[in-house]
């Protein structure tokens, strides 16, 4: 789930959803448009807040205690907030040392919390953290979820599951630690609904500590802020594109929202210049680029949002956009989101498709159903002329059926060896959907036979080899809820909407991870471990500390406000059910007066939630090391993408971030500065004059017993384009025996024992 404020430039007044008023009078009432009617509105929600909600309300006043802790540690003096966090006892294991981590990144040292336990009252508590913070220990972030209560009885007190995080640096910037684990609370019994409650006894469980000392692996080099760099302009950075436009061997890096191009002049220093000379005013989120017209020069393909019209703007050598764009289809783009290109039919030349999202809460309408919608604007097939015209060819195709997802991200890849360009489309409030390509530029839905469970709210999707067998996986990015978790627990649902309470669990899951296994993809047991960042936007895989496995990194966080209370409850319990995927004027002005310029200000909607570097267990599973790596951002962040910007052989990121005081983005570039031992080899595909368009090309590397795999797409991650190039980690295989490049056009160039530690420019033949 996204949202108008959240994804930016959409509307003030926010992704807020799918108001549900369904009370008495059910879904089929009708509203006149009046303040009365509004005010209506809430009155019955507050009457089921006291009713059929009581507990999560309940839940709700419970959490308010970690809401202010949390707010509390955010404002400068995080140690002075815990010692006034009231209690009465607190139980804690003694650390155990584990064996040093096989993570990849030197220097990670777990610890876990066993017996033997001691209790501590709250003077004792108090002086444990005095001895830290006299140490010399610093408290730099923290988050805390209630994932699960238990009411008060007559005869037991109410009980609460808080997850939490903490991170703390040590001698500067030198030494970091990641606690992490599961709060036990028991309350004390409160004399009355309306007394604060407060911690009776608290048992932390699950309890690991991961410390790193030595230098971040990721720094900050550059903050790209389009209102300091380009005012006047669109103050949005994305789409962000990585390519190399000067040839050189090295990515520009493209704010195609902003129309500005960074000029890669090697050692991470930049030259800006702007990037089309007759830029778009207000460009939509999507843009790509690719040869469209077969010159060999590469063209850029995006959508003018006041008109809603696709532009092409021809590229010239030097990786110049001279004239002006010209209208390349006849239809209208709503709100452009993705664009993915490759050559679909074989005729030779390049392809789109085009996926469009539409908000919750517009115009007061709601995704309906929320597990499966279908009701936004139309996706399409462009088919190209070879000259960069392009016809809708949606319904021959096939892809007609299920083309109003609210499509966030969407991939033409091989994922079947076929060397038939297939798609993956990643969609908002319905997942993920997969089409084989038969060959002659028509597709099949065959979501239902290759995928195990496909639901979720689908932000984005990256490929790898995450187990490590040679073939292709696929990562889902989507939205885990605590609050959907907690109400599963608590068993509250409404009656008439089984189906919603269904879903609401793996809705709500998270990440979805799928492993290539014959013909499907299924997810494995090991899965779990990367399937809960939050609420998760762009996603992208590299083997970032070139140890031989694939890694992710994933943007994190909705809207921060001033507090992090949460909005997340007012969804689940009532804007689920209320409205259809019709406009709504009474529920439009409803959820104006509920949220309007208050969503990300006053309070929050997944607030303060920090990206995630998940580092691969060697295909075993993941674990979340971001803030041992200084990757751990809490600003809302959005695109992401990776590559290796200085050719050194270390992947570097960059993240955009979203600032809801301006309602602009920022471009964070860090550059990756691990000292890992690892080997790795590259291979970039320029293409040129007589040279095919890459896209859609599968690379393999064989070394070391094993094989290792990437493929060349575009609409993969968020609103972003990766480079034309692929990065291997090899660990401590040195020497490779084959690079083999399968091109979608059938051919295949093969590298007998190219040289590691380095990058290997590669072009298919003329065909």
């Amino acid at each position: 789930m996204t949202g108008l404020l959240g994804n930016c430039f959409v509307g003030r007044a926010g992704w807020v959803g799918r108001a549900l008023w369904l009370l008495a009078a059910g879904p089929g009432w009708a509203a006149g448009d009046s303040a009365e009617t509004v005010e209506k509105l809430g009155a019955e929600r507050r009457l089921l807040d006291g009713t059929l909600y009581a507990a999560e309300t309940s839940a709700q006043r419970h959490e308010q205690a970690f809401v202010r802790l949390w707010d509390a540690m955010r404002q400068g003096r995080p140690f002075v907030a815990l010692k006034a966090f009231p209690f009465s006892q607190l139980i804690l294991g003694t650390a155990q040392p584990g064996a040093p981590s096989d993570l990849g990144v030197a220097g990670i040292l777990p610890a876990d919390f066993a017996p033997p336990q001691r209790r501590l009252d709250h003077a004792a508590y108090e002086a444990l953290l005095g001895s830290l913070e006299q140490s010399g220990w610093q408290i730099a972030q923290s988050e805390w979820h209630h994932s699960k209560f238990e009411p008060a009885t007559a005869q037991t007190p109410a009980r609460s599951t808080v997850s939490f995080e903490i991170h703390a640096l040590f001698g500067g910037n030198t030494q970091r630690v990641i606690v992490r684990g599961q709060l036990l609370v028991r309350w004390r019994p409160s004399p009355s609904d309306a007394a604060e409650p407060v911690a009776d006894e608290i048992e932390p469980v699950n309890l690991r500590l991961l410390a790193r000392k030595g230098a971040p692996m990721f720094v900050e080099k550059e903050v790209l802020d389009p209102k300091v760099l380009a005012p006047g302009r669109f103050p949005r950075t994305s789409p962000i594109l990585m390519h190399d436009l000067s040839g050189d061997g090295l990515s520009e890096i493209i704010l195609a929202g902003c129309n500005l191009v960074y000029t890669n002049l090697g050692d991470f220093r930049f030259a800006k210049r702007d990037f089309l000379a007759q830029g778009i005013r207000q460009p939509m989120e999507a843009g790509i680029l690719a040869d469209f017209t077969g010159d060999g020069f590469p063209d850029y393909l995006g959508g003018s949002a006041p008109d809603q019209t696709l532009l092409l703007f021809a590229g010239q050598a030097g990786g110049v956009f001279p004239g002006a764009g010209k209208v390349c289809f006849a239809g209208k783009m709503s709100n452009l989101h993705v664009l993915t290109a490759g050559d679909v039919d074989g005729d030779g030349d390049l392809d789109v498709f085009a996926g469009q999202w539409k908000a919750p809460y517009a115009e007061g309408s709601m995704p309906t159903p929320y597990h499966d919608a279908n009701d936004g604007f139309p996706d399409y097939l462009l088919v190209n002329d070879g000259q960069g015209n392009f016809a809708d060819g949606t319904e021959a195709a096939g892809l007609a059926p299920k083309r109003n997802r609210r499509t966030f991200s969407a991939s033409l890849i091989d994922l079947d060896g076929d060397r038939h360009l297939d798609l993956a489309v990643v969609a908002d409030f319905s997942g993920l959907d997969l089409y084989h390509n038969r060959g002659d530029g028509t597709f099949e839905d065959v979501t239902a036979s290759r995928i195990d469970e496909r639901h979720g709210f689908g932000m984005s999707h990256t490929f790898g080899d995450y187990d490590g067998d040679g073939k292709l996986d696929l990562y889902m990015v989507g939205m885990s809820s605590t609050t959907a978790r907690r109400l599963d627990s608590l068993g509250l649902a409404r009656a008439g909407f089984e189906e919603y309470t269904k879903m609401r669990a793996p809705m709500s899951y998270g990440n979805r991870l799928y492993v290539s296994r014959g013909n499907r993809f299924e997810q494995p047991s090991f899965a779990a471990s990367a399937s809960r960042s939050g609420w998760s936007w762009g996603s992208t895989t590299a083997d970032f500390d070139r140890d031989g496995d694939d890694d992710l990194y994933i943007a994190n966080g909705h809207l921060s406000g001033s507090s992090a209370k949460d909005y997340c409850t007012k969804f689940w319990c009532h804007d689920l059910y209320t409205g259809s995927s019709k406009a709504n004027p009474v529920l439009n002005e409803f959820y104006k007066s509920e949220l309007g310029s208050k969503l990300g200000r006053e309070f929050s909607w997944n607030g303060f939630e920090h990206n995630a570097l998940f580092l691969n267990r060697s295909g075993t599973g993941f674990e979340n090391v971001a803030f041992l790596c200084g990757a751990a951002q809490e600003f809302d962040a959005r695109s992401v993408v990776s590559d290796d910007l200085d050719g050194d052989g270390a992947v570097d990121l960059a993240v955009v971030e979203y600032r809801t005081d301006t309602m602009s983005q920022r471009l964070h570039v860090l550059r990756n500065q691990s000292a890992s031992p690892g080997h790795w080899i590259g291979v970039r595909l320029p293409s040129g004059p007589g040279s095919p368009s890459p896209e859609g090309a599968v690379i393999s590397v064989r070394g070391g017993g094993r094989v290792r795999v990437r493929a060349i797409v575009t609409g993969d991650s968020f609103t972003a384009q990766h480079a034309r190039s692929a990065h291997f980690g090899l660990g401590k295989t040195a020497e490779v025996d084959s690079v083999e490049i399968a091109w979608p056009s059938g051919q295949v160039t093969r590298l007998e024992h190219p040289a590691a530690d380095r990058y290997h420019d590669v072009r298919e033949k003329a065909r």
